[in-house]
């Protein structure tokens, strides 16, 4: 029965919520990595310029950023010193610009210098400065303004860029394949290709002794994995690359120019892992961060200390509600599921988001910012996506 002057029950439909995915930045913006049209040293959160609404995913390098956008072409901004926006220029750009030639783009990472996408086909395009072989096309020359296709390499799902924290640290790129192995290319001075020698490649090379691979991350000079077996879906860390700051893990300073397995950790499955410059940090489904490295900033996310942390610790107890992880130069971001987000480390720039450029201790809520779906470290910035 329909009651007077009214449109049938089945009628009556609610008008859908419009969830808008947004891109946001806080921290140093001498290059105008923050993408909010000013070049101001440093700036408190807020909006990247343009990037309202349909923001899939962004990445932070060392000096600009990158977003993917819902209809599979990417934005990038800030320093363009090596064509590493990818707009056929070298001119830097404190607002997003598209980065040409791209399309059905799902993924992307940015280095020092240099950016990588991932396709929905499972190529990966390069673009910046390629003195290392780090764009993968088989060349060093200095730079490429445009994408271009990396070679040996289809059906790959993950992608990461590494060398962007480090001074002394040129660019590297891994990728993981769907077969579960995983690729790496160009510098490679503290073996951080996993190749089991120090020698560069321009050329995409498997790392060898990898197999069941879920996941992986590029630090300064260090990379981490995440792996199960044949017969268990068990998941455990593996490091190798440069250790200066005990970034592997293993109870030393030594490098290792081939993966190893991080040990003392007792989280069975992972949820994130992130390699920062020279600090490692891994995330159980149980919400539990275990931590390492480098923690003269107190970037993970306990009391600053000049000794580097060269055994796993347990940062954050079960039950967190932290669900993915950051790590930048001398910070960390940890995601929550309540959608906010917490820092650690230094805040120099005003990286951690509290409203200040003041030291702190232990973890800090990222101030006025909810609704997140997802976090990016550059070197002394921050960015996320929010659903507004």
């Amino acid at each position: 029965m329909t009651a007077a002057g009214g449109p049938p029950a089945e009628a009556r439909v609610t008008a859908p919520v419009i969830v808008r995915h947004a891109a946001v930045s806080w921290g140093l913006n001498s290059h105008g990595q923050l993408g909010n049209g000013t070049t101001d040293e440093y700036g408190p959160y807020g909006g990247v310029s343009g990037l309202d609404s349909d923001v899939v995913q962004v990445a932070a390098g060392f000096s600009h950023g990158l977003a993917v956008i819902s209809d599979g072409t990417v934005r990038a901004w800030g320093d363009n010193t090596y064509g590493q926006l990818g707009d056929g220029t070298q001119t830097e750009r404190s607002t997003p610009v598209q980065v040409t030639g791209l399309t059905g783009v799902i993924q992307v990472a940015a280095g020092a210098g240099f950016s990588l996408a991932l396709r929905s086909d499972g190529t990966v395009w390069a673009w910046g400065t390629n003195d290392a072989g780090q764009l993968g096309n088989g060349g060093t020359s200095a730079h490429q303004l445009t994408p271009v296709k990396v070679k040996r390499l289809t059906r790959v799902t993950q992608i990461a860029a590494g060398g962007y924290f480090s001074f002394d640290s040129l660019g590297f790129s891994l990728a993981l394949r769907s077969d579960g192995t995983v690729w790496a290319w160009g510098y490679n001075h503290d073996g951080q290709l996993g190749t089991g020698t120090t020698a560069n490649s321009s050329l995409p090379v498997q790392v060898p002794g990898l197999s069941h691979v879920t996941g992986i991350s590029a630090g300064g000079d260090f990379c981490l994995a995440t792996r199960t077996s044949s017969i268990s879906p068990i998941t455990s860390v593996w490091a190798w690359g440069g250790n200066r700051r005990g970034q592997l893990g293993d109870g030393t300073l030594a490098s290792h120019l081939t993966p190893g397995q991080v040990t003392g950790i007792s989280a069975p499955f992972i949820a994130s892992i992130a390699a920062g410059s020279s600090s490692a940090l891994v995330l159980g489904t149980d919400g539990r961060i275990w931590a390492w490295g480098n923690n003269a900033s107190g970037q993970l996310g306990t009391a600053p200390s000049s000794s580097p942390v060269t055994r796993p610790v347990s940062t954050t107890g079960s039950g967190s509600g932290i669900t993915q992880l950051a790590a930048g130069a001398d910070h960390v971001l940890a995601l929550k599921s309540d959608g906010t987000v917490l820092a650690s480390g230094g805040n120099s720039w005003a990286q951690l988001g509290d409203g200040n450029a003041l030291p702190v201790t232990g973890r800090v809520q990222v101030t006025g910012l909810a609704s997140v779906t997802q976090v990016a470290a550059g070197w002394s910035f921050s960015l996320a996506v929010h659903a507004e």
